[in-house]
């Protein structure tokens, strides 16, 4: 699969190109997969462990860090304001924003202020995750009773939270009456069939009364912004490798559910419970709530350490492309332009790119 977007340029009304993914080209062999389904499957893994199943990621060149405040301000203008103003009707919604208070700006922009950029397209299993951790897991007073539970069963908590909001949320906006029934119902069980107001006992009426308060601030937001913009915050919220970005039901966690698996057998590290690698594999990425929870604790360590392995050998958080230099030297021109017919100084962006080797440029 190459870049379909190769050859298109930078528009003239000073906004993103379209942007995709890869680096590089992604090669997918479905040759020894006999049917259909399996076919599907492989191309679907595929697709998560290239990271193309979350939120893109940019990392800026060196010789472009300095346009990152720049580029985040187009990235809002270009995929939120804009999404706002089609709303509104013109109206770039400032002062619907500041009315849903400072901590909601503060904290909805925080997808933002995130490295690798995140690009706030409508992405709805991130957007999932960032209704789930806003309100269930951060906002709401789950916290503040967690000292009820053990950290293993907040875990499962979390999984199926977030099991319970993906079906309610679609690339036309959320359903936020069922986000609603999904998140507070009282008799809401986990995986293994317990009951979070039997877990919680006195703190469950307080936790479901804030999750509430929560979901009413996100229906007012997709009232006065609008079903686009919203997704596009939630998928920012969504996205944050610091919070959860590498959440169960990210393409990453499933990638790295399934390297921790695949390492563990490789050095006769399986949990005993798992004796069967496919099955662990399968189970771990799409269904951990269902272990037992010695299996649960040893799977969350080593998917960590998946992480740190990524984390120290300094490679990216996918999917995260790199905006090339002939882009950061056209985007230079748009974002700090000298006069009408003066060009970008191409010592300040390195010039590595001569302008017929760009992407999309034939020799």
């Amino acid at each position: 699969m190459d870049d379909p977007t190769d050859g298109w340029d930078w528009g003239e009304d000073e906004s993103l190109p379209p942007l995709f993914p890869p680096d590089d080209g992604l090669v997918i062999d479905l040759s020894g997969h006999p049917t259909q389904a399996a076919k599907s499957e492989a191309a679907r893994r595929a697709f998560a462990e290239a990271g193309l199943l979350d939120a893109t990621r940019i990392h800026l060149p060196d010789t472009a860090k300095g346009l990152r405040r720049d580029l985040v301000m187009l990235l809002w203008a270009d995929y939120i304001s804009d999404a706002i103003s089609r709303h509104r009707g013109a109206d770039d919604g400032s002062e619907a924003i500041a009315a849903l208070g400072e901590d909601f700006s503060w904290r909805a922009g925080a997808g933002l202020r995130a490295y690798p950029l995140i690009v706030p397209d409508p992405v709805p299993s991130a957007s999932a995750r960032g209704i789930v951790e806003w309100c269930w897991r951060r906002e709401s007073d789950v916290e503040e009773w967690h000292f009820k539970i053990r950290d293993i069963t907040m875990a499962r908590a979390d999984i199926a939270a977030t099991r319970a909001v993906m079906p309610h949320v679609h690339p036309e906006g959320v359903d936020w009456p069922a986000v609603r029934v999904a998140l507070t119902t009282p008799a809401r069980r986990l995986a293994d069939g317990s009951v979070l107001g039997d877990i919680f006992e006195e703190g469950w009426a307080p936790i479901l009364a804030s999750v509430h308060r929560q979901i009413d601030l996100w229906q007012r937001a997709d009232e006065s912004l609008g079903p686009e913009a919203v997704l596009r915050l939630l998928t920012l919220h969504g996205s944050r490798t610091e919070s959860v970005g590498e959440w169960w039901g990210s393409g990453w966690y499933e990638t790295a559910a399934r390297r921790a698996v695949a390492r563990a057998a490789g050095n006769g590290g399986l949990p005993p419970a798992f004796p069967d690698v496919e099955r662990l594999a399968d189970t771990a990425a799409c269904h951990p709530d269902l272990l037992d929870d010695d299996t649960l604790a040893w799977l969350t360590e080593a998917v960590w350490r998946e992480e740190s392995l990524r984390r120290d050998a300094l490679l990216p958080v996918p999917v995260a492309l790199t905006l090339p230099d002939w882009a950061a030297q056209d985007l230079l021109g748009l974002l700090r332009p000298g006069t009408d017919d003066e060009e970008p100084d191409r010592a300040e962006t390195s010039g590595s790119y001569p302008a017929d080797q760009r992407p999309g440029t034939r020799a």
